[in-house]
């Protein structure tokens, strides 16, 4: 009964922020300090600012990544553009990361282990949220979580088993061992971008 009171309290809070306005990873270690449960954000101007910042900080991360994975499908294909995800997703975080802003990539189907979500996030990524939700955070900091559905090119590396070729699994398993983010389609929910904003 406890759980299904406060799943119902999370999605009508999602609904609240959606109709107010509202889509690899740097270490989230910092986001763990936040030990209460995340409340849904009461806009002010200042929160209002802070969903400005974080919206900003997924565009640019979105744009720089499909960018590069772009230019690696046609100059080394699917198998080299997993090396340049593994690489280049947590450049982008970094570069991105800056002026108390802080972004990374997770999934309730991880392909790398080191993209767990935030201590706050958790609970909306297995839950499968599938619009932004923003929290208020400990220190007067905001969290967002905006989804990311897959995409064409996507599916060389993430689709369902007779899209994914023999030589990418393999790559695939050479790099993520872990791996579980395969089997999806193109528009399916992938996983999400959080950011957080100080």
């Amino acid at each position: 009964m406890f759980m299904d009171r406060r799943l119902f309290a999370i999605l009508l809070g999602t609904t609240i922020a959606c109709m107010l306005g509202c889509q690899s990873s740097t270490d989230s270690t910092t986001s763990s300090q936040d030990s209460s449960p995340p409340k849904i954000v009461e806009w002010g101007e200042r929160e209002s600012l802070q969903k400005e910042r974080a919206e900003s900080a997924r565009s640019e991360m979105f744009a720089k990544l499909t960018e590069r994975l772009s230019q690696a499908l046609t100059t080394v294909g699917p198998v080299g553009a997993i090396t340049v995800c593994q690489q280049a997703a947590p450049e982008i975080a970094v570069d991105v990361s800056r002026d108390g802003v802080k972004i990374g990539r997770t999934s309730f189907h991880l392909r790398n282990q080191k993209n767990v979500a935030p201590t706050w996030a958790a609970g909306f990524v297995e839950w499968k949220i599938r619009e932004p939700v923003f929290v208020s955070l400990e220190q007067e900091r905001l969290g967002a979580l905006f989804p990311i559905r897959l995409l064409d090119n996507c599916v060389m590396c993430h689709g369902k088993a007779d899209e994914v070729g023999p030589e990418v699994l393999a790559a695939i398993q050479k790099s993520y061992p872990e791996d579980r983010a395969t089997g999806f389609s193109v528009g399916d929910l992938r996983g999400y971008f959080w950011v957080e904003v100080e």
